[in-house]
């Protein structure tokens, strides 16, 4: 049975919040580039302050796999926490609005229908939505303090998947293509951040745990996108060896 102890919940949604503030604090600065490198650069992240801050033997792994399937499952990254040869599977779809720029157009119609991109990347999200927990990401290139009401302060603005699915149907013209004032109007209704969501993955309130422990096999089973971090949850027992 897939189960965490309080201080490794802590442990992994404190971390993912702290490195999304490292990231979102490059961004302000201008080292980041794109949606890409935010998002590689805040898994790094992630990553790193596992490795180096873990008191109760978290592990974590980048992997980077084909991405072609990217463009199956209409995400950008997939967090895999793995605990007792059970594993619990977020993916996120990440976009950089660019809030700050008056009427920057976010979206963009699909080549092949003239449809909304992002609308069209929702309704791929669906595949295994039972088992995985997905949300969307939206960076931020305010400085904290400075972003709208409706944005986080410190770090990016969070919606779980159905929300943004329900936001969707509610539009006139649920497939047309988003602008500024669709987000808005969606981040005003709803609005976590990463920690809030990787919490309620480990607290099983979000996603389905899964009898699997290889984060390849996961990654082929669910086709995740490129970018996967894999977190390996074992407790550190009292001579301060890992127990499985």
């Amino acid at each position: 049975m897939f189960k965490l102890s309080s201080q490794q919940i802590d442990e992994i949604s404190y971390f993912a919040y702290i490195s999304d503030k490292e990231i979102r604090s490059d961004l302000c600065r201008n080292y980041i580039t794109s949606e890409n490198d935010y998002t590689s650069n805040f898994t790094g992240a992630l990553r790193r302050n596992i490795n180096s801050h873990t008191k109760t033997g978290l592990q974590a792994t980048s992997y980077l796999l084909e991405p072609r399937l990217e463009r199956q499952i209409g995400c950008d990254a997939a967090i895999i926490i793995c605990s007792k040869g059970e594993s619990k599977i977020a993916v996120f779809e990440a976009k950089w609005p660019r809030l700050a720029t008056k009427n920057y157009q976010w979206d963009h119609a699909q080549t092949s229908t003239g449809l909304s991109h992002f609308s069209d990347q929702l309704e791929r999200q669906k595949q295994h939505k039972c088992i995985l927990a997905v949300f969307e990401m939206f960076y931020c290139e305010f400085t904290p303090n400075t972003q709208p009401k409706y944005m986080q302060n410190e770090v990016s603005s969070c919606i779980w998947h159905d929300d943004a699915i329900s936001f969707k149907n509610s539009r006139g013209i649920p497939d047309s293509i988003w602008d500024q004032q669709d987000l808005v109007s969606m981040l005003q209704s709803v609005n976590l951040n990463v920690e809030d969501i990787l919490k309620q993955v480990c607290l099983c309130q979000a996603g389905t745990p899964i009898s699997m422990s290889d984060p390849k096999d996961i990654a082929r089973e669910f086709s995740l996108p490129a970018n996967v971090l894999f977190i390996q949850a074992d407790e550190i027992d009292q001579d301060g060896e890992n127990s499985n």
